[in-house]
């Protein structure tokens, strides 16, 4: 179980790692695709870079893929199209840091609800506990160590859009819990990428010509790889070995991370500066995450094992 825990934080915290490159993607390449489209590109290909992996996978599986229509169907059109494509709007309409702000923070949330109600994932005071800290401290990060100036603080547009976006990732991850038993996590990736590829089409081609035409370029084509295979193919794959390992209310908490590396990131990418509240808030985030993720003792595993 130790090992377990260790392992899926590890995991986790890759994925993240990756993840959090995403925001400053997005806020960067608002001038050269739009929201839809670049969603359209970047599932694109992740599937094409997936198919090679799961092309076997998928015809011994394709009876439970017919089994359960229903279930891919909604992973592809909440967890892929949509999330995708409200990170990327929002991209137009708020900051990098509040994008992983509210992305990251909300996401956790509705992940230990949802797991909790459906899949009976019990919410020990660790993981309260946690969860409290790493929120308090992307708080503290938001108010930049002023707390005060949360009480001046507006939703925005862009911001309203991460809330959607974080309940609609939250969902997903509950809900990689469920797949259906004999699918294997590159054909289930497989599969939901392609989707989501799909569901965008006609609404990528209708940006494309009429609202914001698609500027192709060397910096595009680099963007697109990168959030097509980095954070799409690889990080996905990571993210839900990590959801197998320690379940998706602890894995969640990880993303709270992404504030504190995307500000990090800007430092390096875009020649900002750190300051007190990227460091406090880091150590509050690091310390939530820490008390989590703290493996339960064995005494307790077994006394809760007998009860069930």
């Amino acid at each position: 179980m130790r090992k377990q825990n260790q392992l899926g934080a590890i995991l986790a915290i890759t994925s993240t790692v990756i993840w959090s490159g995403n925001f400053i993607v997005s806020r960067y390449a608002i001038h050269l695709a739009g929201p839809i489209s670049l969603a359209f590109f970047r599932w694109t290909i992740a599937s094409i870079s997936m198919l090679p992996f799961a092309y076997v996978a998928i015809k011994k599986e394709w009876p439970i893929f017919k089994q359960n229509k229903l279930y891919f169907f909604l992973m592809g059109l909440i967890g892929i199209a949509i999330y995708n494509t409200l990170i990327y709007t929002a991209g137009h309409h708020t900051t990098a840091i509040n994008m992983a702000l509210f992305g990251s923070t909300v996401h956790p949330v509705v992940s230990a609800l949802l797991g909790a109600a459906l899949i009976h994932e019990k919410l020990h005071w660790k993981n309260i506990t946690g969860m409290a800290l790493s929120i308090f401290g992307t708080i503290y990060l938001l108010t930049k160590g002023d707390l005060i100036n949360i009480l001046h603080f507006k939703i925005g547009l862009g911001d309203l859009l991460m809330i959607i976006a974080g309940c609609c990732f939250g969902t997903y991850n509950v809900f990689v819990r469920k797949k259906p038993s004999g699918i294997s996590n590159t054909s289930f990736l497989f599969c939901i990428f392609t989707l989501g590829s799909v569901f965008l089409l006609p609404a990528a081609i209708f940006e494309m010509k009429y609202i914001q035409p698609v500027v192709y370029n060397t910096q595009l084509l680099w963007i697109v790889l990168y959030i097509g295979i980095g954070n799409s193919t690889i990080s996905y794959l990571v993210w839900n070995m990590a959801i197998q390992k320690i379940g998706p209310g602890k894995a969640a908490l990880f993303a709270t991370l992404a504030p504190l590396l995307s500000s990090y990131e800007a430092v390096f990418f875009l020649g900002e500066t750190f300051n007190k509240a990227q460091i406090t808030s880091g150590l509050i985030i690091i310390v939530g995450i820490f008390i989590n993720t703290w493996p339960t003792s064995d005494k307790t595993i077994v006394e809760q094992t007998a009860s069930k």
